[in-house]
């Protein structure tokens, strides 16, 4: 079989894959979530600084009445509206399991600290 038969059927498979495959992506896209759910919509990654990763996650979420947008276990999740209105970060048991919540100065986020000595710090905007 000559090379440019391979490349196109290559490019033909792929193509196949792409419209068996768009619908449901579409679909989904316009999806209603399930009560007390949330899902990541967005994550962007910088690696530009050494030893250093920024990441930016937007996430939507269906929440219950008395329940806003928040991070439990270092997830998007439904929390308790109070613990976001009030800033109270670590209330909503954002780190993950074996991690230590410390809420920044200012409030406007947290760190979760591992026992090595890793630091997550992560903001709200």
């Amino acid at each position: 079989m000559p090379a440019a038969w391979k490349e196109r059927s290559a490019a033909a498979i792929v193509c196949c894959l792409l419209l068996l495959l768009l619908p449901r992506l579409l679909s989904r896209a316009g999806q209603e979530l399930e009560v007390g759910t949330c899902e990541i919509t967005a994550l962007d990654r910088d690696l530009s600084h050494p030893r250093q990763t920024i990441a930016r996650q937007t996430a939507r979420c269906a929440c219950r009445r008395g329940q806003a947008a928040g991070t439990a276990r270092a997830k998007p999740a439904c929390v308790d509206a109070r613990l976001v209105a009030s800033r109270q970060w670590c209330g909503m048991e954002p780190c993950e399991e074996g991690e230590q919540c410390t809420l920044l100065r200012n409030r406007s986020g947290w760190s979760c600290t591992r026992q090595l000595g890793r630091i997550k710090t992560i903001t709200v905007s």
